[in-house]
């Protein structure tokens, strides 16, 4: 009888032992990490150098052999997060020095980020997104990049000073980094 009563509770534990340690929360998480980044440059072609713009706050560093994201990481990390989207600057040239950039945590989609929005993510890190009104589709280790210039008139001391300006936005899908690959900086 004694054996029974034994077996009996064996049974009742069991189920809820397995519960306890077959926890989603458990196993390793990876996220996918985007990123849009916008190189500026301007080249003086005629008149003075124009004031220069200095810009200076880049908070990551993505490392592409080792696939590790370093950063100011002001958002949770936890299933709910859709992806990582970082995104900044770079100035050279006339059109000053510095990168300045930063990271988003993005749990809902679509996610929209001035002319950039994210449509989907397919299970392959593949995203379908929107920029400047048209649609892009995005593997994972591929990027989209856009070029543009002009020229830019600048007003130093009363003569003109003109620069052409070459903006190039750059879409990268880097893949998944796993959550011990995400790290943050330490001040």
């Amino acid at each position: 009888m004694k054996n029974y009563k034994l077996l009996f509770i064996l049974t009742l534990l069991l189920p809820l032992g397995a519960c306890i340690f077959d926890n989603e929360d458990d196993e390793p998480m990876s996220y996918l990490f985007v990123e849009g980044f916008t190189q500026v440059d301007g080249v003086l072609i005629s008149g003075p150098e124009p004031p220069s713009l200095q810009i200076d706050f880049p908070t990551y560093r993505y490392d592409e052999d080792l696939n590790t994201l370093n950063g100011i990481i002001d958002f949770e990390i936890n299933k709910n997060l859709k992806f990582i989207y970082g995104g900044g600057a770079c100035l050279s040239g006339t059109a000053g020095g510095g990168c300045a950039s930063g990271l988003t945590g993005v749990y809902e989609i679509p996610f929209e980020n001035d002319s950039f929005e994210v449509l989907k993510i397919e299970d392959d890190g593949t995203i379908r997104f929107i920029y400047d009104d048209e649609v892009f589709s995005l593997a994972v280790n591929e990027e989209h990049a856009v070029v543009t210039s002009y020229m830019d008139t600048t007003d130093v001391d009363g003569v003109n000073s003109i620069s052409e300006v070459t903006s190039t936005h750059t879409i990268s899908n880097f893949g998944f980094i796993d959550e011990e690959n995400i790290l943050q900086w330490e001040w």
